[in-house]
Order: structure tokens, then sequence, then C-alpha cells
């Protein structure tokens, strides 16, 4: 199999060549082809790291036909679960599978899609019912008299009708008030309302 490589390290205590080298054996032992390692120094909860990004983009064109992304441990290329779905379906998607030498992590065999796909699983039952819950407590927020969204932008009306008497133009208003045009026009339209009644 035609294989890339990707280590990281967070830490000067952290080896990176060590990581480097557990990926080649690994693939030597597998009897895979190494095309290319890349590496980052940095944190695993950023995704904008240069070297991950690299690889993402060569992926995204596989003009090399890579066909399997190897790692010495799940947490070298995600920090949170929900990452590490995401770049595992994108790699699917690309037909590409992830190997983790020490976690025993390998999509390339049953066992360890179905890890995968269990986990995923969990994932998408977990944001449901977070989604469920805040919807509960929406509901019972709004029963209680709770008003979402922005505060209505108070201002006098008075003062509005005043500076129209005197010539000044609504744009000046708006910007008296911050407030802006249409919000205006409501207040002019909702007091014309009052009067009438």
């Amino acid at each position: 199999m035609d294989v890339i490589g990707y280590a990281r390290i967070s830490s000067l205590t952290q080896d990176l060549d060590l990581q480097i080298s557990e990926i080649k054996k690994f693939a030597d032992y597998r009897g895979d082809r190494i095309i290319r390692i890349f590496t980052d120094k940095s944190s695993g909860k950023d995704l904008k790291r240069d070297g991950f990004q690299d690889m993402i983009n060569l992926i995204d064109k596989n003009t090399l036909g890579i066909e399997a992304v190897i790692i010495t441990r799940i947490d070298r290329i995600g920090r949170s679960l929900n990452d590490l779905m995401r770049i595992v379906e994108y790699f699917r998607s690309k037909n590409i599978q992830l190997v983790s030498i020490y976690d025993n992590i390998d999509t390339t065999t049953a066992q360890g899609l179905l890890f995968f796909q269990t986990a995923a699983a969990f994932a998408e039952y977990e944001r449901k019912i977070i989604n469920e819950r805040t919807e509960a407590g929406r509901k019972e927020a709004f029963v209680n008299g709770v008003k979402f969204g922005r505060p209505k932008k108070k201002i006098n009306i008075d003062d509005v009708k005043k500076d129209l008497a005197l010539g000044v133009t609504k744009t000046a208003i708006c910007r008296k008030h911050g407030i802006k045009r249409s919000t205006l026009y409501n207040k002019l339209k909702e007091d014309k309302e009052n009067v009438k009644i």
C-alpha cells in the first residue's frame, strides 16, 4: 500500500524523530511504501497546523494514489472526538484509511471500521441529547417569561419627533440614537398607531 505518515509534538519534551522512526518501522513491517511524512510542532487542538494542512491538501488531490495515513497515536492527529470523526469521514470520502499504531486502530480492517462507526454513533447520540436538553430549557424559559434575542432598542420618540421638526435628517437621527433606519421607521409607525388608539 502507498501511505503517508503524520507526526506531531506539542512540547519540547516530546520526540518528533521517535514518531517518524516508529511510522517507518511499522510501514516497513507491513510492506507499505511511505510516500511522505508530514510533521507539526503545535497543539492538537488547532487543526490549522501547517503540516496537517499540507497533508489534507495532498489527500484532497491525491494524485499520488495514497491509500492510508499512519500515525503513532490517535491524539497526534486530533484531540476531540468530533475532530477525529470529521477527519476520518473526510479520509473515507477520499478512499483513504487511518492506521494508529499504538491504539490498534486500523480502518483497513473490519474491526477498526466498526470502532469508528460505534464512536460516531455515540457522538451523534450525545449531540442529540444536548440539543434536546437545550430545547427543553428554552421552552421552560419561554414559559417563565424569559425573552430571547437582542433587547429592543429604547429611544425617546419625543426627541426624535423634535429633531424631525427641526429638520434633522433621518440619517443623523439614526446615528445619534445608534439605531438602523428600519428601527427608526418602526418606532415612528408604532407611535402613530398609539396616537390613533
